[in-house]
């Protein structure tokens, strides 16, 4: 009797985790299709399923797999803990300004980032269904905001009414309807940048790459509805002709090629690694030059002046650190972050690099001189909302998750073309974030919504979270492989 009781449980845990599967999925639909500046309603949904799914497949956790996951959440923990607690919470522009549910913000990254993780133990869950699921949300959204641009402008509107303004209360737009474009925001079409605009067909371009991993007579639907992807995500970039959003088409297919290359004449992985470590290794330089160089008379750079000399006398260095329109912003927000803050009227704001030490004259900080200017980078607007160590922790958390992203596409047991797709998401949402996101992507008003509070960035996450289980999942199968290896020689 007790073994029929044992089957019973395990087969009700089975049904209940396919309902759990099947939820999960309809999260990401509504996530995917993003409800605007929701963040606190996705963080909500998060903690639900995580604790559903903790019901369910806490006892097939492994108790050593736990530090595995606890050291590559740590980080993410820690940023999301940090962001929280920085000055920029007293931003009146920030769209959870003074909100007692700022804690929110931790707890709905690390969840969904868990989700991703312990959802695989519930036996029911396919990749497969959640790549359709997500860019099915997409397009859909995406098609909408492309059908009301082109109803309310027309074709190419970037370039026949580039310097045209509207004028909303009697003043001009901040941006001529050249930079604009609508977008279901929530429940509402809102006019907002073009850059934000161009995000999600941008993802939508990613379609296009299992097309190389399936055969059209095998699989003519699912073939078909990633070729409309696609092409949708491409038709929407050529209506509305951005010239950041075309540089960064271009680079998203000489990306694709090197990966195409790399897959197809399989490149010593060492050189792969070695090539790695060297750009790596470039990009930690220059980031840490960007941060001493753009330091003004009072800071890091009072004690090396010859910084500023240096690229300032040298046309090729002044054009790359201090003149371009991208290092400009990039130096404005960098040199606030380490400078004190004088307010009218209040004296002097002591704060350790992003973090007030003292309280009560921040209320006025957003008309600050070096908040005036918005960078386009989600990696340099988290210096302004997370602080200096925020963006360490951040940047931490995905050198580990994207080195995870890369061994699951090398050594994962899923389909290639799945792979692909998840390789994609993640480097094109991430790479065009670094380059040209918006975090106040409204044209009419000053709502500040960070990058690790949009919905393309949660996807991100939930897809880090499962990349790593099937990683570990592979470490665990070569163990096995391994041990019975041992024991037949032994034998």
């Amino acid at each position: 009797m007790s073994e029929e009781i044992k089957e019973k449980k395990k087969f009700n845990l089975a049904s209940f985790g396919k309902v759990i599967a099947f939820l999960f999925l309809e999260i990401l639909a509504v996530i995917s299709f993003s409800l605007g500046s929701s963040f606190i309603f996705y963080s909500i949904l998060a903690v639900v399923i995580f604790v559903l799914v903790l019901i369910v497949t806490f006892k097939q956790i492994k108790v050593d797999g736990l530090a595995s996951i606890g050291f590559f959440l740590f980080p993410l923990i820690i940023f999301g803990v940090l962001s929280i607690l920085s000055y920029f919470k007293y931003d009146e522009t920030f769209v959870m300004y003074n909100s007692p549910l700022l804690f929110l913000i931790p707890v709905g990254l690390t969840c969904f980032a868990s989700v991703g993780y312990m959802i695989n133990f519930t036996g029911s869950f396919k990749i497969h269904h959640a790549l359709i699921v997500i860019y099915s949300a997409i397009a859909i959204l995406t098609l909408l905001n492309f059908i009301v641009t082109m109803i309310q402008f027309v074709p190419f509107y970037t370039l026949q009414y580039g310097n045209y303004y509207y004028y909303y209360d009697g003043s001009p737009s901040s941006s001529p309807i050249g930079e604009m474009g609508y977008f279901l925001m929530g429940f509402s079409l809102q006019e907002v940048s073009l850059s934000y605009f161009c995000y999600y067909p941008m993802i939508l371009l990613t379609a296009f790459l299992p097309l190389g991993h399936m055969r059209f007579k095998e699989n003519k639907k699912l073939f078909v509805l990633y070729l409309a992807f696609g092409l949708l995500g491409l038709i929407t970039i050529i209506f509305t002709i951005n010239k950041i959003t075309l540089l960064m088409l271009f680079g998203m297919a000489l990306l694709i090629g090197i990966i195409a290359l790399i897959d197809k004449f399989n490149i010593n992985k060492k050189v792969i690694k070695v090539s790695g470590l060297v750009i790596g290794s470039i990009a930690v330089f220059g980031f840490i030059f960007l941060i001493l160089n753009a330091q003004e008379s009072v800071g890091i750079d009072a004690r090396i002046p010859f910084l500023r000399n240096l690229t300032s006398n040298n046309a090729f260095l002044d054009r790359l650190f201090n003149s371009n329109r991208f290092v400009s912003a990039y130096n404005s927000i960098l040199d606030g972050t380490f400078q004190q803050m004088q307010i009218e009227g209040k004296g002097v704001l002591v704060k350790l690099f992003g973090y007030p030490l003292h309280g009560g004259y921040v209320y006025n900080f957003g008309s600050m001189k070096w908040r005036l200017t918005d960078s386009n980078s989600f990696l340099f607007d988290s210096f302004f909302t997370s602080g200096f160590f925020g963006v360490l922790f951040l940047i931490f958390f995905l050198i580990i998750a994207i080195r995870r992203v890369i061994l699951y596409y090398m050594h994962s047991d899923d389909d290639k073309k799945d792979k692909v797709m998840v390789l994609g998401f993640i480097i094109i949402s991430l790479a065009y974030a670094l380059i040209n996101f918006d975090c106040t992507p409204y044209i009419f008003r000053q709502t500040v919504i960070p990058f690790y509070m949009n919905n393309i960035f949660l996807i991100d996450i939930f897809l880090f979270g499962y990349c790593f289980y099937k990683t570990e999942k592979r470490k665990e199968d070569v163990k096995e492989v391994k041990e019975e290896e041992i024991n037949e020689v032994q034998e």
